[in-house]
């Protein structure tokens, strides 16, 4: 069970991550969705702080937080812009894969620039649609003729159609459906952009829908053809937690403001969080952040203790509960603001938006119930 209070190190890390969300993030964020961009001074401040991209000291890097600080490091900056914290976060999952799972010579190749290079770019080709857990993915990655194929579609893949690196997940149906992982060039003429993807409340963290058919070495397979399959299940995981993570930091931000507006906002001559539909309405959509932070924390920590298969599966359900419960809080939220909620001269909009887009990554409608996790 993992403790319900943070450690004075995760403590530090969570205020580092809050403040550059709110002191950098959060001022880019309106330039972020009208351009559909990260501003390139936002991307130089992240890659200062080592956060979005944690690369270990022998490549150069920082070293590499434990899973909950990771999850922490997450909400935090959602806390400034979901939309910059995504495509931040999703580039450096890309460096976190190829860090823990990785060969030595795929790390020394790979993960200096995620350091050193501001505009690099990394990408991991991980959903497919219609809450499928990586047990279930029906992208290929196995043995052929000319050595390995990957074959498959991927969706909501970050950067997909500009990546420097790519990295496509799948299983091996000649190996028992193992999970693999491949470098796979984005401008291979196997890897065919069938669309781009700019989802509402997310402008600033592009994506695209790949159909990838590609023929690779055995040296482009993520830690070998041997490569070992409990560290894989174990920071895909962990990728997966991030975007639950994105979407508590904004729902987070949102009942904030919104309970914020209620406390200065005057009818009937007294001001509104003082009646109790909405004293209420607050009140429960922070017990239920709270209670899918915890669900979250508690996966996270105990990741290296599960088998591939137990962990999988928590991990669903997790991340569907926190989606769902993100979703409902930042809705929540705009119903207090009433008309207000549903014009963009407050924030709350864009946040429902993002966590609304958030929640659908990687959905099974059938773990939404917090009981059904105990």
């Amino acid at each position: 069970m993992v403790e319900p209070e943070l450690s004075e190190d995760q403590e530090a890390i969570q205020e580092v991550a809050t403040g550059v969300g709110m002191d950098v993030l959060a001022p880019a964020s309106a330039e972020a969705q009208s351009n559909r961009a990260v501003p390139s001074d936002v991307w130089r401040t992240l890659s200062e702080t080592g956060l979005v991209a944690p690369v270990a000291v022998e490549y150069g890097g920082g070293g590499i937080p434990d899973p909950v600080s990771s999850l922490v490091v997450a909400e935090g900056l959602a806390h400034g812009d979901p939309a910059i914290a995504v495509a931040a976060l999703s580039s450096g999952a890309a460096a976190v894969l190829i860090g823990e799972a990785g060969t030595a010579a795929q790390c020394a190749e790979l993960l200096p620039p995620f350091v050193s290079n501001v505009g690099w770019r990394g990408s991991v080709a991980l959903y497919e649609g219609y809450g499928r857990s990586p047990s279930e993915y029906r992208t290929i990655i196995q043995t052929a003729e000319s050595g390995w194929r990957v074959k498959g579609q991927k969706v909501a893949v970050p950067f997909g159609d500009v990546a420097d690196v790519l990295v496509v997940v799948g299983t091996d149906p000649a190996a028992e459906g193992r999970l693999r992982a491949a470098l796979v060039p984005v401008h291979d003429p196997g890897v065919t952009v069938l669309a781009t993807e700019s989802h509402m409340g997310l402008e600033a963290a592009p994506s695209a829908t790949l159909e990838i058919d590609v023929s690779i070495s055995a040296d482009q397979l993520v830690g070998g053809p041997e490569s070992d399959v409990q560290a894989l299940s174990r920071v895909i995981s962990r990728l997966r937690l991030l975007p639950a993570a994105i979407a508590l930091g904004a729902a987070q931000r949102a009942r904030e403001y919104a309970s914020d507006y209620a406390t200065g906002r005057v009818a009937f001559g007294r001001p509104i969080s003082s009646f109790q539909g909405v004293a209420f309405l607050l009140a429960e959509a922070q017990i239920q952040l709270d209670a899918a932070r915890m669900q979250l924390w508690e996966v996270a920590a105990a990741g290296d203790n599960d088998d591939p298969s137990a962990l999988e599966h928590a991990v669903s359900q997790a991340v569907s509960y926190a989606g769902s419960v993100a979703a409902a809080a930042t809705r929540d939220a705009v119903q207090v603001l009433g008309g207000h909620g549903f014009i963009t001269d407050h924030p709350v909009e864009r946040w429902y938006r993002a966590t609304a887009a958030l929640s659908t990554l990687d959905f099974d409608p059938s773990l939404v119930s917090f009981a059904s996790a105990l």
